[in-house]
This record gives C-alpha cells, structure tokens and sequence, in this order.
C-alpha cells in the first residue's frame, strides 16, 4: 500500500476510470473483508493502488455496457496512466459486461 495519499490517488484513478464513455458502473476492487478490516482500505476508493518496491500497481473495476468491452478497457488504462502521471505504471482492468435482463 502507498504510505500517505494512496487515498487521493485512487480517487484520481476513479476520476479518470469514470470518465471514460462506455464505464457504465465502477466497483470495489478491494473484496468486502479487505475493506471492512481496519486499515484495508483507501477510504471511499473504489481502485486499489499498490506499492511493490519500485513498482507501482493499480486495479481498477468497471462494468461496461455493449460490446465495446476491450476497447473501453484500453481507455481506461489509458486514461489512468495519464491521471497518474507514470506511463509505465501496472494498470489491471476488471470488466463486468452489464447486460438488460
């Protein structure tokens, strides 16, 4: 976990994910327990944004309605790498294709 503003920046990763045309829904990345068990969480964030020595790595989980799935999730990243400012951050993208019922 990234010490002091991992909050923020997973906020600006939000930001960034739910602006893309095509995100219909963002969700936890943190499973339930994760965010329950104090200190496991990033406050209101949905992203996680992880620290691993040098590396930084963030998930990102979205539900996408239509058939455009791969390419809204190419913006995503996209668009996350630039909100971070680090074009070789790790960018994981979880899609969930929403469809009607």
């Amino acid at each position: 976990m990234i010490e002091g503003g991992a909050g923020s920046l997973a906020e600006r990763v939000d930001a960034a994910a739910r602006a893309v045309p095509g995100v219909a829904e963002l969700y936890f990345a943190r499973s339930l327990p994760r965010r329950l068990w104090p200190g496991g969480g990033d406050g209101t964030a949905y992203s996680v944004v992880t620290r691993r020595g040098e590396a930084l790595e963030i998930t990102v989980s979205i539900g996408v309605a239509g058939g455009r799935v791969a390419r809204v999730a190419d913006e995503v990243v996209t668009r996350v790498r630039a909100a971070v400012g680090t074009p070789d951050v790790h960018v994981t993208v979880r899609v969930s294709r929403i469809t009607s019922s």
